[in-house]
C-alpha cells in the first residue's frame, strides 16, 4: 500500500492559518500510526505550509502514485479538500479517498453526498482507523469489518460499527514529524478532550479527558528540539485541565531546561488555574496563555454552559498577573440572543481584562455544535446566512447574522472590540504593531464591511512566500 496524507492548499489567503509557519499535527500522527502498525509507504503533502498550489499537488500526486489519499479538514478546508480529492481520481480512479477531521466525523453521510470525490469518511479519532483501512484495502479484505468508517454502498452510505476511542493515548506512536519539512514552529498535543459543554463547540475529542504520559511528551519535546523546533503551540483543549498532572509535566519541563530551548503558548479554562501554576508554566518556558472568556455579559456567560463568571475571569487575569505572564483573551462576538448591548458589556469587559493579546472572534455554526442547531432552526435570534462552508472562517467568515444585528454590524463590533482594548487602555504603541502585524487580516475585514462580501479565493497557483520563522519578539507584561 501507498498511501499519501495531504493538507489541501488554502481557499484564500487572509490570516495565518491560510498560510500556516507550522506543519499539519494531524497528518503527522497519522503517519506515525500507519508507519508503526501497517506495512504501508507513507509521505506527506502539506500544502498550506510548503506553500502548493493544485496543480503542485496534482504533480506530487502523480509522481508519488497512492493507492489511498487521506485529507483532514476543518469545515472552512473541506471544498478545498474535495478538490485534491477529485485530482486523484482525475489521474487514477483506483485511487481510494477519504477524509477525516471534525467537519466530515459530524456529517459523514452529508459530507459524502456532497463530494463525490470522496470514497469513505472517517468518523472520530483517525489513527488506527487508518492503520485498519489501509490493511484491509492492501489485503483485499472487506471495508464494512474497519471500525469508524462511512462508507459508499449500493447507491447510498453506511456506516461501519463505531470505533472507541483510545484512553491511553501513550499508545500512539510518536508523530511522524521527519515526513514533513523543517519548521521552527510546531503545533503540540498532551492531552485530548475537554469536560466542559460549551455550545459553541462540538467537543470532537470527547468529554473524557485522555493524556499522554509525562515520560511520553517528554520523548516528543525532545524530538522537536533536535528538529530546530523554536516554539510550539500546545493544541490541548485545556492545558491545566488535570491541574496535578499539569504541575508534574510542568517539573519535568523546567528539569529539562525546555524554556532555555523553546518557547511555547497554551490556552486554557479560568477555573483551572492559579498565580502558582502560571508561575510554573513561564519557569517552564511558556510566553503567553490564552484563556476562553468568550462574552462579558454575565447571562450569556451562563448560558453558553463554560462553568465561567465575571469574577473568575477576573481572578485568573489577576493571578497571571501577578505570575507575570502575558494572555491572551479569547473572546466571540455573536452568542445566542446576542445584541448590541451585550456585545458592548463584552467589549468592555475586554478593556477592563486589558489582555496582553486579545483574540476577537465572530461566532460560526460549526456543524455539531448547539449554536449551529439553533441557526439551522432560527433560534436565538439567529439568521443563518449561508450553507457554504468557504464561509465558516471565524476571522472573516459570512455565515451567521441575527434578526437584530446584520453581518456588518458584527464585524463592526468585532473591529470596535481590538480598537476599544489597546486605546482604551493606553497601549498606543502595541497598537500601532498589532495593526501592522495583522495588517492582511484588518484590511480583508474592513474591505468585508464595506463591500458586504467575502474576499475573493486565490489563484489556484499563485506562489506566495515561504514560511516565515517564529519571532523571538517578547510580549510586553500589561501591568
Amino acid at each position: 500500500m501507498r498511501v499519501l496524507l495531504v493538507n489541501p492548499p488554502p481557499y484564500q489567503h487572509v490570516d495565518e492559518y491560510d498560510t500556516p509557519n507550522f506543519t499539519r499535527l494531524g497528518l503527522a500522527c497519522l503517519a506515525g500510526a500507519l508507519r508503526a502498525k501497517s506495512d504501508a509507504t507513507v509521505e506527506i503533502v502539506d500544502a498550506k505550509f510548503e506553500r502548493l498550489g493544485y496543480d503542485a499537488v496534482r504533480d506530487r500526486i502523480q509522481a508519488f502514485s497512492p493507492d489511498l489519499v487521506g485529507l483532514t479538514a476543518f469545515t472552512n478546508e473541506i471544498k478545498p479538500a474535495a478538490q485534491v480529492a477529485a485530482i486523484a481520481k482525475e489521474l487514477s480512479p483506483t485511487i481510494k479517498t477519504v477524509v477525516g477531521g471534525v467537519h466530515a466525523g459530524v456529517l459523514p453521510e452529508q459530507t459524502l453526498d456532497e463530494f463525490p470525490a470522496f470514497d469513505i469518511v472517517a468518523i472520530g479519532e483517525g489513527e488506527w482507523t487508518m492503520v485498519g483501512l489501509a490493511n484491509a484495502l492492501a489485503s483485499g479484505s472487506a471495508l464494512g469489518d474497519v471500525d469508524g468508517l462511512c462508507l459508499r454502498e449500493d447507491g447510498g452510505t453506511k456506516r461501519t460499527a463505531p470505533r472507541q476511542q483510545t484512553v491511553d493515548l501513550d499508545e500512539f506512536p510518536l508523530p511522524a514529524w521527519d515526513l514533513l519539512p523543517h519548521s521552527e514552529r510546531y503545533l503540540f498535543m498532551t492531552q485530548r478532550g475537554c469536560a466542559y459543554n460549551c455550545n459553541f463547540c462540538a467537543n470532537p475529542n470527547g468529554r473524557l479527558v485522555r493524556t499522554r504520559s509525562v515520560d511520553h511528551v517528554m520523548a516528543e519535546l525532545e524530538q522537536i528540539i533536535a528538529r530546530g523546533g523554536k516554539e510550539l503551540y500546545i493544541g490541548d483543549e485545556l492545558f491545566t485541565a488535570e491541574p496535578k498532572r499539569t504541575h508534574r509535566l510542568l517539573d519535568a519541563m523546567i528539569a529539562a531546561d525546555i524554556g532555555s530551548k523553546l518557547r511555547w503558548s497554551a490556552q486554557t479554562h479560568v477555573n483551572t488555574v492559579d498565580r502558582e501554576l502560571f508561575e510554573k508554566m513561564k519557569a517552564a518556558g511558556s510566553f503567553i496563555c490564552g484563556l476562553g472568556i468568550e462574552t462579558g455579559d454575565p447571562d450569556i456567560m451562563k448560558r453558553m454552559q463554560k462553568g465561567s463568571t465575571i469574577d473568575r475571569v477576573m481572578t485568573a487575569r489577576n493571578a497571571a498577573r501577578e505570575a507575570k505572564l502575558p494572555i491572551e483573551g479569547l473572546m466571540i462576538i455573536g452568542h445566542p440572543h446576542e445584541t448590541w448591548e451585550t456585545a458592548m458589556r463584552t467589549i468592555d469587559f475586554a478593556v477592563k481584562l486589558n489582555p496582553d493579546r486579545p483574540i476577537i472572534g465572530v461566532m460560526v455554526p460549526y456543524p455539531g455544535t448547539q449554536v449551529a442547531a439553533m441557526a439551522a432552526r432560527g433560534e436565538g435570534g439567529y439568521k443563518l446566512l449561508s450553507t457554504d462552508w468557504n464561509d465558516y472562517a471565524k476571522q472573516i467568515g459570512d455565515a451567521l447574522a441575527f434578526d437584530n444585528l446584520s453581518r456588518r454590524q458584527l464585524e463592526t463590533l468585532q473591529m470596535l472590540a481590538y480598537v476599544k482594548v489597546f486605546v482604551g487602555n493606553h497601549r498606543w504603541r502595541e497598537f500601532a504593531s498589532f495593526v501592522w502585524k495583522y495588517r492582511s487580516e484588518g484590511w480583508a475585514v474592513v474591505r468585508k464591511i464595506l463591500s458586504g462580501r467575502m474576499p475573493q479565493p486565490v489563484n489556484p497557483d499563485e506562489t506566495v512566500a515561504a514560511p516565515k520563522a517564529s519571532s523571538t519578539e517578547q510580549l510586553p507584561i500589561v501591568r
